[in-house]
């Protein structure tokens, strides 16, 4: 991996498609029913300065490690055994998004298009494909995500503009008329829609211009909070918080309305549905691939066929959730222990480095 470089547009797009993801079919009737009020957008917009102040110290923490990635230099700073652990709980999130992020995707075309199609059958080719990917390598991923974001945001702004005749301001009024409690309050539920940040860790020192990292992570996390805020915003302007509270999938109701004259391209939602199983597919390899690195770097070797190993177990723990109910449980699981991997244990290592001085010399040694 380290001799594959990438460049600082090709990591931007990284980010923002790990980012926006899944989350955002359903992102607008879980906010709807946390905060009840129309005060959706401003809880979103506070996770995005909270991510990128994340963001911030993850780059700070890499620079000081240059060639040397997240899995490497943990050991280093928090002793081996510590380190080691660390890297394992990482692999151990990656691994549980992955798969949440699969069974999600598998629950909306079985309940969209394939309803008579077992769950496991949509989940196999899925997978397989995904895992085909990542034997691709590093180029093989960052070039297919420059392939289809460009398209998956242009749907996204036919889907945005074409619905703006049925947009209505009353439905976002009044602003703050319970307060901040509703807008801290739908910060419990927008944890794992606003994951992905966790992808420059990885991705700094694979830049052909790490110091350029900093730039590619916050404009990136941007662009995809970003999109979320604005489709948040127009589901419910368009909608209404009680509407949107009682949908399943708010997005596709929100791609129904849209009409052409003279029933051209009736059924715009199906576009919508294509590009975003895509988009889901470049969001679910993204963290495959951190998975393949992390093991490949805990074992010291690389084997093209290890790529295929932990598809036995995402495959596992994607069935497992057995209804809507436990999948959302499992959702605000990954979500408050992404806080704690991503957030909290960066930040520590930081301090750490601070403290004791830390970092890579010239020479290449501690």
């Amino acid at each position: 991996m380290k001799q594959e470089k990438i460049s600082t547009l090709q990591a931007l797009f990284t980010v923002t498609s790990t980012v926006y993801a899944v989350g955002i079919v359903s992102l607008p009737r879980t906010i709807a029913e946390k905060t009840q009020t129309p005060d959706v957008w401003q809880g979103l917009l506070l996770a995005t300065l909270l991510g990128i102040v994340v963001i911030f110290i993850q780059v700070k923490l890499c620079h000081r490690f240059p060639g040397k990635t997240f899995y490497e230099f943990n050991p280093v700073i928090a002793g081996k055994f510590i380190g080691i652990l660390i890297n394992i709980a990482f692999i151990v999130f990656c691994m549980m998004i992955c798969s949440f992020v699969c069974r999600m995707m598998a629950e909306f075309l079985k309940g969209l298009a394939l309803e008579r199609t077992p769950i496991s059958m949509i989940l196999l080719p899925f997978l397989l494909l995904i895992g085909y990917l990542t034997w691709g390598g590093l180029h093989a991923m960052v070039r297919l995500i420059e392939l289809f974001f460009p398209l998956t945001f242009v749907v996204f702004l036919l889907l945005i503009v074409l619905n703006i005749n049925h947009f209505n301001l009353d439905n976002l009024r009044p602003v703050f008329h319970k307060g901040w409690r509703p807008i801290f309050e739908s910060l419990k539920v927008i944890p794992f829609s606003t994951m992905g940040f966790e992808s420059i860790l990885i991705l700094t020192n694979v830049m052909a211009h790490p110091q350029k990292a900093w730039k590619a992570g916050w404009i990136g996390y941007s662009i995809a909070m970003g999109l979320y805020i604005l489709m948040v915003t127009m589901v419910i302007g368009c909608m209404s918080v009680e509407e949107v509270s009682r949908l399943q999938w708010p997005v596709v109701s929100f791609a129904q309305q849209i009409e052409f004259p003279g029933a051209f391209l009736e059924r715009f939602e199906i576009l919508f549905i294509i590009l975003w199983t895509i988009k889901i597919f470049m969001t679910a390899s993204n963290y495959y691939f951190y998975i393949v690195t992390g093991i490949s770097q805990l074992t010291q070797k690389w084997n093209r066929y290890i790529c295929y190993l932990p598809l036995f177990m995402l495959f596992g723990l994607s069935m497992y959730p057995k209804n809507f109910i436990e999948i959302g449980n499992f959702d605000k699981i990954i979500g408050y222990f992404g806080i704690v991997i991503n957030a909290a244990v960066p930040l520590v290592l930081l301090v750490i480095c601070m403290v004791f001085h830390r970092t890579k010399k010239p020479d290449g040694k501690q």
